[in-house]
């Protein structure tokens, strides 16, 4: 099993992340339970999924050393410390510029609290709701995406294609979601496809570089996973807030995608990996150059 583990360990990964999820996913599909904001129907346990996985396989096959350096990352705050919280936090900005644009064009701004009401917790008081999702969706999803798979996709594919392909992956896991997520069911085939789809592609390529200026930390991703999907996926993100703050994901994917097909570097601006081994091998004391 080690062995098989150690040839295949990003197929591995994927196939027994989806495993995890969907064992936790289907059974709501068959009881015809239904996900909503503030609900007691929960998916939150299949979103540890990604996470459990990649944990598993770095134990069985790196050992002790190999899972420290997954946990080192998870609390790593990169330098300079205003660069990361810039990229870490960005979130932040995408929705004070929705907040802005529904206040010029007249739209009602969401109560803070509306922030908290969110697909698969009760109703809980705001700090709580921000903690469950940094815990689940932030790290219950990056320390797999993007602290496992996207490096090791990236080594076959390419900074730009091992990015995408992983977007794709990551879209598929979400399938059975489609059917009990109160707010996927609502969607039309189109939007699943064209907003969605594209959404979570362009979320991919954006993280990709989040890791890229933060020395590859799991502690950045999972944060901008976290604000991100407060701001874009509760009842307060609906209409013209998750609009404006899913658009502005999307412009800046584009931006990257763009600056990489006609400006190349030498090292991707998608580029991950190598600074996870520089900050290890220095025991974290050294830290890659500013670009």
């Amino acid at each position: 099993m080690v062995a098989l583990l150690r040839r295949h360990p990003l197929v591995s990964f994927v196939v027994l992340t989806y495993a995890l999820s969907w064992a936790a996913w289907i059974p709501l599909l068959w009881r015809g339970q239904l996900v909503v904001p503030g609900g007691s129907v929960t998916h939150f346990p299949g979103l540890l999924g990604p996470a459990v996985a990649a944990l598993l396989i770095v134990a069985l096959t790196e050992g002790r050393p190999g899972v420290g350096r997954v946990f080192r990352r998870m609390g790593r705050v990169s330098t300079p410390s205003l660069r990361f919280l810039c990229y870490a936090l960005s979130p932040l900005a995408f929705l004070a510029l929705a907040l802005v644009v529904a206040r010029l064009t007249g739209q009602p701004v969401p109560p803070l609290g509306d922030f908290g009401i969110y697909s698969g917790l009760p109703a809980l008081p705001l700090l709580t709701v921000v903690l469950l999702v940094l815990l689940f969706n932030g790290f219950g999803e990056e320390t797999g995406w993007r602290g496992f798979a996207l490096e090791r996709l990236q080594r076959q594919l390419g900074p730009v294609g091992g990015t995408l392909a992983l977007g794709l992956i990551w879209a598929g896991w979400h399938t059975p979601a489609f059917w009990f997520v109160e707010g996927y069911r609502n969607l039309g085939l189109a939007t699943l496809v064209g907003g969605f789809g594209l959404g979570i592609c362009a979320g991919s390529v954006v993280l990709a570089r989040v890791l890229n200026q933060t020395e590859d930390s799991i502690l950045a991703a999972a944060l901008w996973h976290a604000i991100y999907n407060l701001a874009s996926a509760t009842t307060a993100s609906r209409g013209i807030i998750g609009a404006v703050t899913t658009t502005c994901v999307m412009v800046w994917a584009g931006v990257l995608l763009f600056q990489e097909w006609r400006s190349p570097v030498e090292r991707s601006r998608l580029a991950v990996g190598a600074a996870t081994l520089h900050a290890d091998e220095a025991g974290g004391r050294q830290r890659r150059p500013a670009p």
